[in-house]
């Protein structure tokens, strides 16, 4: 008799609460999204053949780059096969310009000579995976090779990324450190 009374009083007190509890949770609890910016890209691509190397350089303008966080996906293709796909988080800042760069140098030792097509694709995903805007660009590259080489590959190895941007592996993270200690003993 006195626990029902004590639950009639605690079910009385519930109801009167004016918290939340989990019988009276709203049904629909949907968050306001956040609309989806208004983007473009422009792409230019240059070139330098040295050697057995192809310096590619790429530049590009994100509009507006300052008011939104943008996650970039740039994949690089060499006659149709894809040689590297790089993701580029760009935060909002007042500081940064509308024009970035991001250089790279493929060795290009066992392709062959000729003409080649490079494609530089740049897209931009939103929070949803969906592709907000997306920009391509071709450069024909007329390759002489240095030496003649006795087996040939279809898709040049990445040698170096320079720029604003550093991809930095795993693997590579202990030697950086490493550098860096020998550097500060040497000074």
């Amino acid at each position: 008799m006195k626990k029902e009374r004590i639950r009639e009083k605690t079910l009385v007190d519930i109801n009167k609460s004016k918290q939340s509890t989990f019988d009276n949770l709203p049904k629909n609890t949907d968050t306001p999204k956040e609309s989806k910016p208004q983007k473009s890209i422009a792409i230019q691509l240059s070139h330098i053949t040295k050697d057995d190397e192809l310096g590619l350089t790429v530049s590009f303008r994100l509009f507006p780059s300052r008011l939104h966080f943008s996650n970039l996906l740039l994949t690089i293709s060499f006659d149709g096969n894809k040689v590297n796909s790089y993701l580029i988080a760009i935060p909002p800042s007042r500081l940064l310009s509308d024009e970035l760069e991001f250089p790279i140098d493929l060795d290009m030792t066992g392709i062959r000579q000729g003409e080649h097509v490079t494609k530089v694709e740049l897209s931009e995903r939103w929070e949803t995976g969906e592709i907000l805007v997306q920009a391509a660009k071709y450069v024909v590259v007329q390759y002489l090779p240095v030496h003649r080489e006795d087996h040939y590959v279809k898709v040049p190895l990445v040698r170096k990324i320079e720029g604003a941007f550093r991809i930095v592996l795993p693997q590579e993270k202990e030697l950086y450190r490493q550098l860096e200690r020998e550097n500060n003993k040497g000074s």
